[in-house]
């Protein structure tokens, strides 16, 4: 985003997509159908989306039957292979919920700042308001902390218009949003500030070794069925191996998840105002930049 923010945190215009994630409207907009593009397969209801189905027929405000009847739709497809998964913070309350964003491009530099901070996902919190569908949702990043000006992502606030008064639809649908968000995060470049602020060669470093130990897990779990003598052989001679590869291992483990960081609400929706109200005065995409992505 490209408006300025007094104190550490102090934005500054960045080359070519210095603007915000201007119109992303046209990337998750008015959409009838799954983001994926194609039919979903007939799911058996959890119990979960059964009695999100029940409560949308229950509520007695519109705007609280739509957003049951979205969040219904979201429990019953396949998010997994759109790369969310998404919960209720409380049983109780449709108001807010939490959402991991996972499986980015494997060559993007989000997922390779995910393996060096031994993380699977980006936490996110999105609160529904009163006045909803006619007022957007408020989406933060919970954790991990980003590196400054890298995916849209300003003290954990999302810069694009598709998230402001001005730029939201009531037709859009949640499926739709999450999708959109996730990808800005991969188009914006991403990065997460603890792995940024690594040297290119332990980056390097903890990626390799943590490449490896996947692969070594999914070969474990392809080899669980072998016989057990042989696995047993096998194992004793992956152990003498190991205790050769022990020292050289050593640095290349991930940051803990504490350094990763995280957002607070308030420091979220203050960034949220300071966008939405710099932009109003400003526009979306001065630079040109989502223009010329189409």
């Amino acid at each position: 985003c490209s408006s300025d923010l007094s104190g550490p945190d102090r934005v500054q215009d960045e080359e070519g997509n210095s603007s915000a994630a201007a119109d992303t409207t046209a990337a998750a907009g008015s959409t009838s159908e799954s983001p994926l593009g194609k039919k979903s397969k007939w799911r058996e209801p959890t119990r979960a989306a059964v009695s999100m189905s029940l409560r949308a027929e229950k509520e007695k405000t519109g705007g609280k039957r739509r957003l049951a009847s979205d969040l219904y739709k979201v429990m019953m497809a396949d998010t997994n292979e759109a790369g969310f998964s998404l919960e209720p913070k409380s049983e109780d309350s449709m108001d807010k919920w939490t959402i991991k964003l996972f499986k980015f491009d494997e060559d993007s530099n989000l997922a390779k700042d995910l393996l060096c901070l031994g993380m699977d996902f980006i936490e996110l919190e999105m609160s529904f308001p009163e006045q909803y569908p006619f007022e957007p949702p408020f989406v933060r990043v919970v954790r991990p902390r980003f590196k400054r000006q890298t995916g849209f992502v300003m003290n954990g606030a999302l810069c694009m218009e598709l998230l402001t008064s001005e730029g939201w639809n009531p037709i859009n649908d949640i499926e739709s949003v999450i999708v959109s968000i996730r990808s800005l995060l991969v188009v914006g470049d991403g990065r997460l500030a603890a792995a940024a602020e690594m040297s290119d060669e332990q980056r390097e470093s903890i990626i390799a070794a943590a490449r490896e130990r996947k692969a070594e897990a999914a070969d474990d779990d392809d080899d669980s069925d072998e016989p057990s003598a042989k696995r047993q052989r096998r194992d004793s001679d992956e152990e003498i191996s190991s205790k050769g590869k022990s020292d050289s291992s050593k640095g290349k483990k991930p940051v803990s998840k504490a350094a990763a960081g995280h957002y607070t609400t308030s420091e979220a929706r203050d960034a949220y105002t300071h966008l939405s109200d710099y932009h109003k005065k400003k526009g979306w995409d001065t630079s040109g930049w989502w223009a010329q992505k189409g």
